[in-house]
């Protein structure tokens, strides 16, 4: 990747962390947002993406439709479609092989311990996990294929171009590959790795997969440093956001079962510190839609995020309630409202 003038952007989208049944309802909204807008997501500028949302991106950037991906998804791609080799079926079973028994990154959480404590304490912890045993060769060989075929297996892609967050396992701070600073003229240095290898990086779950080691330097799961990074927008020209948050849910149920409580608990944690970054961009005077999933999301999902089997009744559900969700929005003119829950939490 090199620091090339780009054009200025305009539109961009986020996709959030969410494992494989995450991606199944990125792909259902994807595909609710795109009929009812009319709106092609890969045509925006910028496409953020972090664990499985990375993949969502690298998708759009190698020119792939959202419709074409769909289809493939569930099995039903036409005949002039492009071919895709891959099972989305998951990457292996609905729960991990046994992990190492010695903590992967004990500096991270000395790091957070010892001044000046600069490393959240989210990402410390996940220092202290084993090493995982999992494997997401099939969603390299995936990835490094779709990108071989646009002519991105070594050139980074421009459009719209894929910020691919991960989380630097030795540093704890987050990295985002193929972010330029906006406007043109001053640009970061970017390090450099191939699409396929950032988007494994950003799937690395912490004691389910091991670190994706690039340039020498071992990254995992970018969801642990944020689970969707709207904020890396904030000090760019973009105009428009998109967002696709899988873990999150404005509109969330209470769950049955201590389990569920306790996954909404999770969410409403998310939900906060996205809605958080949503209302940063707004103030910027930036149009910020955010979709998540609701209760019939929720119920189809269940409690293991990367469990295949329900899959395909994921995809199903949000294209029905994203859907209502964007024609609700547009209605209102106004992209997501804050629940009186939620908002007097942040003002506590």
């Amino acid at each position: 990747m090199s620091g090339q003038q780009l054009p200025q952007p305009r539109r961009a989208v986020v996709f959030g962390a969410g494992g494989v049944l995450g991606f199944a309802w990125m792909l259902g909204a994807m595909s609710a947002y795109e009929d009812v807008t009319g709106n092609h997501l890969h045509e925006f500028d910028i496409a953020v993406g972090t664990s499985a949302g990375s993949a969502a991106a690298a998708m759009l950037a190698c020119g792939l439709p959202v419709s074409v991906v769909a289809r493939h998804h569930q099995g039903m791609s036409d005949a002039d479609d492009p071919v895709l080799d891959y099972d989305y079926t998951g990457t292996g079973a609905a729960l991990p092989p046994r992990p190492g028994w010695r903590p992967g990154a004990p500096q991270l959480f000395w790091g957070a311990i010892r001044p000046p404590r600069s490393i959240h304490p989210i990402v410390a912890l996940t220092g202290l996990l084993p090493a995982g045993r999992g494997s997401l060769e099939p969603v390299y060989r995936f990835v490094q294929a779709v990108a071989h075929d646009a002519g991105f297996d070594t050139v980074w892609p421009t459009h719209p171009r894929p910020w691919i967050v991960v989380t630097d396992y030795k540093t704890g701070r987050r990295v985002v590959f193929g972010r330029n600073i906006f406007p043109a003229g001053a640009v970061r240095p970017i390090r450099t790795a191939r699409l396929a290898d950032a988007v494994v990086a950003s799937c690395s779950i912490p004691a389910w997969y091991p670190p994706m080691v690039i340039d020498g330097v071992p990254y995992i799961d970018g969801g642990t440093s944020s689970n969707a990074s709207v904020d890396v927008l904030l000090d760019t020209p973009v105009e428009e956001v998109v967002v696709f948050a899988p873990m999150a849910s404005v509109d969330a149920d209470r769950g049955r079962g201590a389990i569920a409580r306790g996954e909404r608990i999770l969410r409403r944690a998310i939900t906060k510190g996205i809605l958080a970054d949503v209302t940063r961009l707004r103030l910027a005077g930036k149009r910020v839609q955010v979709i998540t999933p609701g209760p019939a999301d929720l119920e189809a999902m269940g409690v293991n995020l990367m469990d295949p089997s329900r899959r395909i009744d994921v995809f199903e559900t949000a294209r029905v309630t994203a859907a209502a969700t964007v024609r609700r929005q547009l209605a209102l003119r106004r992209p997501v409202e804050i629940p009186d829950e939620i908002a007097s939490d942040e003002t506590a």
